[in-house]
């Protein structure tokens, strides 16, 4: 077991129960468990549990898998779980389950004499099998990838290939398998036997003829069948092995597990992973086991009193160690990694040279303690040189020339040369800082001296002393000089490239553990191992050196911990050599329990590479169905993804990253936490993806990929016609706003309009009552008396009669005319409702008198005007209003009219009053003005605001017909004649 990493998982610590009656791995390298409480997949670290609870299943009780019969498409399960109620469960490709209910349809195609009871198949289990197995009572079923069929009946076993038998093998057997695509049959003896046209009795080769108890004629052996992987093992004396069929009856063994009592453990179930050297068990009661064979070898001295915390150390002949401690490991003959401890130079014991050893070209080393400097044999058994020191030493540096140099806690640099066969010591310079250590060497004249603080460059030719800048106030622990530059580990600051003056430093692992680095070692294939207080770590140098040349670029680190064989992740640092690579490539490296070698050459790194997989999407807690392509609702406060990927390795080497692209986003990486749970806050409408991504290896951008696409609809106020519909609604208002602003200043003009209109209304109305009305009832009073005068005189003048006649007529006219206008000019500083009073009004009487008032000019015209009115006709109106508009419509009557004019009065439906002349008819525009209809008194104000027409007088008429509601009408005859008729509808208002 000393090989091996353990670890027992039960119910405890993951798993749903503890009985596990069959285990397979899929396509995607999943593990998965048949138990009683459910179906488990394991992902190397997690396990997560498929029940009655999350698929619709009857029995959480599985007692095994069945590989999948037929052509399997992308779609199609791997392999299937079977529970006990004949249920079937695929496992699919991508890491989940789906309840399969056509197995049976397709299993009937390819079994010859498939059973007609319903859900059942005579697939083989795997072995030990869980039910007894009796080929008299019934037949089993079992395919190869080859497109083979075998067929168990009775005493015999059939191959078919294309349906039709090939082969049938006649015997008395008790169990049947494949071991990859061969048969094989225990017969009733307990013979293992080879199955085919011949049976053979099986031939062991391999490891398990190291065991002297093993023989071939061993019968009755302890089989455990894979009926998923179609793996064969046997367990013998503790020891599990591997048996592969290599040729016809022969079988080669491997084994991969030792000291492990399976029958104590009740073990059923097995699985070799072959790529990973990983054994797991499944115990019907205890739970299951994961054994990892172990990388690196803990080497330790076993004795009374023995110190294992390592630092200093030499490689010496024979794949052999020399430790500080004076003790001698050894490398077995087995050609592993182990190493056999003893005492061995009492004398490197007692002085304890613990942290820096030095050797010569010889193989002679160098330790010091305080002031004494010794030269021993390459095994330290005896002294070939003792030196006493003027200065106390601290650390030893063998250069390329044989030069020992020494470096002292005080500033003194001292070195150690061989002339004429004598050693010959000397204080070569005194520097300027004391207490330095000698951490590596750039070049065969430079040095790297270092305090707890600063490293410096000391040329040992010229005595140059310099501190490197860029790494002050670090403490570094060691140097390794390349090519390419220095490499430099630093104790909390992690490690740097230094070239020149400049120092690139690497970013370190997501633990920080790379803080604290002690050493570098490169192996044969250009990976860097590094040690550090938790663990060692790999990476590839070119890995690094593309960091370098941009520092975009990721660089990826494997970890390795005490699961893979240390005794202990605290290795140590600060000592000269601070590790040893031996002959055959073996690295040593000091720990603080024992030394930990490995060879590099022989390690698989144990990668991430496989596949990202989403376990569960929750949706503000509620789990939904995992796809590459979402639906979210659009009112979602949080979507969380659950990852996984099969790993057996450690799980910090796993690195994944996500990114968030859509609207307004640009992909940025993320780090995902130990949890492998990406969780999003709530986003606006769009089409998004999630893309994740894992590092898979060494090289730089080397990734594996998964996105999903998500798609999160528009809430009902950001969709096209919702924003159309608002557009209008805004346009609309802004409308309307315009309109109630503009009528609002409108109403604001029109008031103060109307407040300087009636101030104007109100100078002319003192006006025309003070300066001009009062004048013409003078000039009025005046001509009647004259006009009365002259009637009186018996002889005057007949010229200056009419002359008398025609002037008096035009005053009354003219004190009419103004009258008219001042009572028109009084109605528009009244309010609405004071304006008029409707009054029955008598036509012919106010037809008549307003003709006398023109029947001067007329006769001086020579125009006669004619009334055909009933004395009776009378309309609703406002008498003094009605009256101005008939003086109106009469005086531009006279003013067009060549010789006569006409007023009428007439009532069928509607009351009538009609003016008409014999004029040249009035022009188009100026009737279509006067017939235009308008609905109520303000729409005439707002519309008459710039009339077209000219003159007051039909402006007057107008205005006065819509006040009172007349509606007139204007007619041009064909003899060119103009009617304008007022028209009443039953009483005007």
């Amino acid at each position: 077991m000393e090989r091996y990493w353990l670890q027992h998982f039960t119910d405890e610590n993951g798993l749903p129960q503890n009985s596990v009656k069959a285990i397979a791995q899929d396509c995607n390298g999943f593990v998965w468990l048949a138990t009683e409480a459910g179906l488990v997949r394991f992902d190397g670290h997690r396990f997560v549990t498929f029940e009655k609870s999350v698929i619709p299943i009857t029995s959480n009780r599985f007692r095994g898998f069945v590989p999948f019969v037929g052509t399997g498409q992308s779609t199609s399960p791997d392999f299937l779980a079977l529970s006990e109620k004949s249920e079937y469960v695929g496992i699919m490709r991508n890491g989940l389950v789906s309840v399969d209910t056509t197995f049976y349809k397709r299993y009937e195609k390819y079994d010859p004499i498939a059973s007609r009871r319903p859900r059942h198949n005579s697939l083989l289990a795997s072995l030990p099998s869980q039910h007894a197995v009796d080929p008299n009572f019934e037949h089993y079923f079992i395919t190869s990838d080859d497109g083979i069929t075998y067929l168990w009946q009775k005493s015999g076993i059939t191959g078919f290939r294309g349906g039709k038998p090939f082969f049938i093998a006649r015997g008395s057997f008790q169990k049947f398998l494949l071991a990859g695509h061969d048969p094989y049959a225990v017969d009733t003896s307990g013979t293992l036997q080879s199955i085919g046209a011949v049976v053979n009795a099986v031939v062991f080769e391999g490891e398990i003829l190291s065991d002297t108890h093993f023989s071939n004629a061993s019968r009755n052996l302890n089989l455990f069948w894979n009926n998923i992987s179609r793996q064969l093992f046997l367990y013998y004396n503790r020891s599990l092995y591997l048996a592969r069929s290599t040729s016809a009856g022969k079988l080669d063994t491997q084994l991969i597990l030792r000291n492990f009592d399976l029958e104590k453990s009740k073990i059923v179930s097995i699985l070799f992973d072959e790529n990973t050297h990983s054994v797991f068990l499944g115990s019907m009661t205890n739970g299951f086991f994961l054994f990892k064979t172990k990388d690196f070898s803990e080497n330790k001295l076993v004795a009374e009193n023995a110190d294992n915390v390592y630092y200093g150390q030499l490689a010496v002949a024979g794949r052999a160690v020399l430790t500080a401690q004076g003790y001698y490991f050894v490398a077995k003959k087995n050609g592993s990694s182990e190493a056999t401890a003893m005492r061995i130079s009492p004398l490197l014991e007692k002085i304890k040279s613990t942290f820096s050893l030095a050797q010569s070209r010889d193989g002679s080393l160098w330790a010091q303690f305080g002031f004494d400097l010794y030269q021993m044999d390459s095994l330290g058994l005896r002294v070939l040189q003792y030196i006493r020191l003027p200065e106390k030493a601290k650390t030893l540096n063998m250069a390329p020339d044989g030069t020992l140099w020494i470096s002292c806690e005080t500033n003194g640099v001292f070195s150690v040369e061989k002339s004429d066969g004598k050693f010959i010591t000397r204080r070569r310079f005194r520097l300027n800082v004391a207490d330095l250590s000698i951490v590596g060497r750039e070049n065969q004249e430079t040095l790297f001296l270092a305090t707890e603080h600063a490293i410096y460059r000391f040329n040992t030719r010229t005595g140059s002393f310099k501190k490197i800048d860029r790494l002050d106030k670090m403490t570094v622990r060691s140097t390794y000089t390349t090519s390419d530059g220095t490499w430099i580990t630093t104790y909390g600051n992690g490690i740097f490239l230094l070239k020149g003056e400049d120092a690139v430093q690497f970013p370190l692992d997501d633990d920080r553990f790379l803080a604290t680095s002690h050493c570098i070692v490169e192996d044969r294939k250009g990976f860097f191992w590094i040690t550090t207080n938790r663990g060692l770590f790999q990476v590839a140098k070119k890995h690094l050196l593309d960091y370098v040349a941009d520092r975009r670029n990721l660089v990826y680190y494997l970890f390795y911990n005490k699961s893979n064989g240390f005794a202990t992740n605290e290795f140590n640092g600060g000592c000269q050599p601070c590790a040893v690579t031996l002959s055959d490539g073996t690295v040593s490296f000091p720990s603080m329990d024992g030394l930990i070698w490995f060879k590099p050459g022989d390690i698989k790194p144990e990668l991430p590479d496989r596949k990202i997989f989403i376990t569960t999407i929750r949706q503000d807690g509620k789990t939904i169905q995992v796809a590459d392509t979402l639906r979210i609702s659009r009112d979602f406060e949080q979507l969380k993804f659950t990852l996984t990927t099969p790993y057996l390795g450690n799980e910090k080497n796993i690195r994944m990253h996500y990114s968030l692209s859509g609207p307004g986003r640009n992909e940025s990486w993320t780090a995902i936490g130990p949890d492998f749970v990406i969780s999003l806050p709530r986003l606006p409408h769009g089409d998004y993806v999630v893309k994740i991504r894992k590092v898979t290896g060494f090289d730089t951008n080397n990734y594996v990929y998964k996105a999903v696409y998500l798609q999160v609809p528009r809430a009902w106020y950001e969709t096209w016609w919702f924003r159309i519909v608002t557009a209008l609604v805004l346009a609309g208002l802004f409308v309307v706003s315009v309109r109630v602003r503009s009528a609002y200043h409108i109403k604001k003009e029109r008031e103060a309009g109307l407040l300087r209109h009636y101030r104007v209304i109100s100078q002319i109305i003192a006006a025309v009552n003070h300066d001009i009305q009062t004048p013409l009832h003078y000039i009025g009073f005046s001509l009647k008396q004259f006009n009365v005068y002259v009637h009186q005189q018996p002889a005057v003048d007949p010229l200056i009669t009419r002359l008398s006649d025609e002037t008096l007529d035009t005053s009354e006219r003219l004190n009419t005319l103004t009258r008219n206008i001042l009572e028109y000019i009084k109605l528009q500083s009244k309010s609405p409702s004071e304006r008029w009073e409707i009054h029955p009004v008598n036509v012919s009487e106010i037809v008549t008198s307003t003709s006398q008032l023109f029947a001067g000019i007329a006769a001086h015209r020579q125009i006669t005007i004619k009334t055909d009115i009933d004395p009776a006709f009378t309309v609703g109106s406002d008498p003094s209003l009605l009256s101005i508009i008939i003086h109106n419509l009469i005086d531009n009557a006279l003013k067009v009219a060549r010789s006569e004019i006409k007023i009428v009065a007439s009532e069928n439906d509607v009351k009538k009053i009609t003016i008409e002349d014999d004029g040249r008819g009035i022009p188009i525009e100026q009737a279509n003005w006067l017939n235009k209809q308008y609905h109520s008194y303000d729409h005439w104000l707002h519309s008459s605001r710039n009339p077209e027409q000219k003159g007051i007088g039909l402006l007057i008429v107008k205005d006065l017909c819509v006040l009172l509601g007349l509606q007139i009408n204007a007619v041009v005859t064909s003899e060119s004649k103009t009617l304008i008729s007022l028209i009443v509808n039953g009483d005007a208002r």
